[in-house]
């Protein structure tokens, strides 16, 4: 039976602590599109559930991705599509007992029919009318919003319809009076950590095998 000395035991260790390291980034943008024809809706429910209705078809020129940065993002630019788009987008974020408190988002987007932002299940801001971005934070294409942060994990959501001419999207936070930012990979967010991949788990796992052998060979040295 392989016995290891404590040197690689304590190797082991922070190799299974680097593959859970691994896994953890800041704040992480997702952004799914689909096919729809919904037009305007009636209010930010309205959009929430024309958009998901519309989500998975698997038409060609829509997807899914997480995004390095939300920085002027687009259908056709990611998917190849633009018109007849529902968007999706969700923003994770973790806020840290030292960031609770009043934090502001606005989302320049390209939402023709319409659309929403939310904060968790709070509705921010949604619009029916058609909003264009085109860069300008004081132009009509701005869903704004603030709120009281409690310490934990948070989800942003944006929720839209366009018909034609996809255009951009950014959105940014600012925390207190602070500056706006763009949510990113390295936005300054406390990383949100996700589940382990398989592997990691599959590391985990084989080190714990290991160690449990090792107990098991100190404890029959022991009876001897």
């Amino acid at each position: 039976m392989m016995t290891l000395r404590k040197p690689h035991l304590t190797r082991l260790v922070a190799l299974c602590a680097l593959a859970l390291a691994g896994q953890a980034e800041a704040s992480r943008t997702t952004m799914s599109t689909g096919y729809s024809v919904a037009g305007p809706q009636e209010d930010a429910q309205g959009y929430r559930n024309a958009v998901e209705a519309a989500l998975g078809g698997g038409q060609p020129g829509y997807g899914s991705a997480e995004l390095p940065a939300f920085n002027y993002v687009s259908n056709h630019q990611r998917f190849g599509s633009e018109n007849d788009v529902a968007y999706h987008f969700t923003v994770e974020f973790e806020v840290t007992a030292a960031l609770a408190g009043q934090w502001s988002f606005r989302a320049g987007v390209d939402f023709g029919d319409g659309g929403a932002m939310l904060l968790d299940d709070t509705v921010l801001h949604s619009s029916l009318s058609d909003m264009w971005w085109n860069g300008s934070w004081s132009g009509p294409g701005v869903l704004r919003g603030s709120a009281v942060l409690t310490e934990g994990l948070h989800t942003l959501h944006l929720y839209g319809l366009e018909r034609c001419c996809d255009g951009y999207f950014t959105t940014q936070f600012s925390v207190g009076d602070g500056p706006y930012v763009t949510f990113s990979n390295n936005d300054g967010l406390q990383p949100v950590s996700n589940v382990p991949e398989p592997s990691s788990w599959a590391m985990l796992a084989a080190g714990a095998g290991v160690l449990a052998q090792v107990q098991r060979r100190r404890r029959q040295v022991a009876g001897r």
